[in-house]
């Protein structure tokens, strides 16, 4: 049984600025990663993928990402800077190391698949919303004579070998895998259930982050009600194309729901286009034959789940039920509910930059960590 400071589940970009903030604390830590190696969220991203934000609004605490990169770095870019940020830090990340439970006792107890058990002052469970794939199932999909799969297992149009290729979704990552399919002359369809926000990356070459960081002290809804005259103009026609406009602001959408709007990068434009089309929910699968809800339907060779992830904190903590009923999922802005040596970084879906919210996140754990290790030496 090995005795701790500080264990960090996860070697993701919550994981490392945890750690790194903690280290120049003087708070010594530990990072376990299920992966065999850190970042192993980023290593699952299809390949052309890139920050939605830009690389100043991006960085985490204490090194700023390269100037060499680009405005939007790749994954591959992003990556390399956070093994870069693991090594120039000097953390102690344990990779190929599964969490089975952590458990509060007289001490955390942290045990893991392969049988070690640590006992730390303090846990910080860095795994994000995104750990588990959500993949829904539709009447007939038994029969689907083509491939059906998730978008954590999509890396390019030549790994489809389709020609016809429906993605199922609306968010970023549906909004660019339905791109990236248009731009390699595949026949793509978007299926979308629900209402839809719509947000640029730039507006009038300034990052949309950047402004919603401007704005980030303004009451959420009078943010959605300034922003909606533009963001109409910009995406005025979207009835037109078979979308539906939420009736919320995309803030709002994001703050009271949980629900990232999609950030375009071209999407919109290949749909006004023609080049992709628009089916509203799946009603049931037949073969090749896709039925969708308002009676049309058309034949696809492979379908993309880009349908989203969960938590899937209940495989770490036997109490989730009673230690956190909002959903699964530690509450907005909820980073330590219990006060009782938990921590929660990388959950808040923001629209200011999810890696600038976790180095906001990961200051604010350290700080409390360290105010209760001084308080007990």
């Amino acid at each position: 049984m090995a005795i701790e400071e500080t264990i960090i589940i996860g070697a993701g970009p919550a994981g490392l600025a945890c750690a790194s903030v903690l280290r120049a604390k003087g708070c010594p830590s530990v990072v376990l990663e299920a992966a065999d190696k850190l970042a192993a969220s980023w290593r699952r991203h299809y390949d052309r993928l890139h920050l939605h934000t830009d690389k100043g609004h991006s960085a985490l605490p204490g090194r700023p990402m390269p100037t060499g990169f680009p405005k939007y770095p790749s994954r591959l870019q992003v990556i390399d800077y956070l093994e870069d940020y693991a090594r120039a830090n000097d953390l102690q990340v344990i990779a190929g190391k599964t969490v089975a439970s952590v458990r509060k006792k007289a001490n955390w107890v942290v045990e893991t698949a392969d049988g070690d058990v640590f006992e730390p002052r303090t846990v910080i469970i860095a795994t994000g919303l995104s750990n588990s794939p959500v993949r829904p199932r539709w009447t007939g999909q038994d029969t689907f004579e083509g491939n059906i799969i998730h978008s954590c297992e999509y890396r390019n149009t030549l790994d489809l070998k389709a020609r016809r290729v429906l993605v199922v979704g609306f968010g970023n990552s549906a909004g660019e895998i339905a791109l990236e399919c248009a731009e390699a002359g595949l026949e793509v369809a978007m299926s979308v259930r629900g209402p839809v926000n719509i947000v640029p990356r730039e507006i009038f070459g300034v990052p949309t982050a950047t402004i919603a960081i401007a704005q980030r002290h303004l009451p959420y809804g009078l943010v959605d009600a300034f922003n909606a005259p533009l963001l109409y103009l910009r995406y005025y026609d979207i009835e037109k194309m078979g979308l539906t406009r939420s009736k919320r602001g995309p803030l709002t959408t994001m703050i009271e729901r949980g629900r990232t709007p999609l950030i375009d990068i071209g999407t919109i434009a290949k749909i006004r286009d023609g080049r992709i089309k628009v089916f509203p929910g799946i009603e049931m699968l037949d073969g090749s034959n896709v039925l969708f809800a308002n009676g049309q339907s058309a034949e696809f060779d492979a379908i993309v789940q880009a349908t989203g992830y969960k938590p899937s904190l209940g495989t770490l903590l036997p109490d989730l039920a009673e230690r956190l009923p909002d959903a699964g999922k530690p509450a907005r802005n909820k980073l330590h509910p219990a006060k009782d040596g938990l921590y929660f970084c990388g959950f808040n879906a923001v629209t200011t930059g999810l890696l600038r919210q976790i180095g906001i996140e990961a200051r604010l754990i350290a700080s409390s960590i360290a105010k209760t290790r001084s308080a007990s030496i």
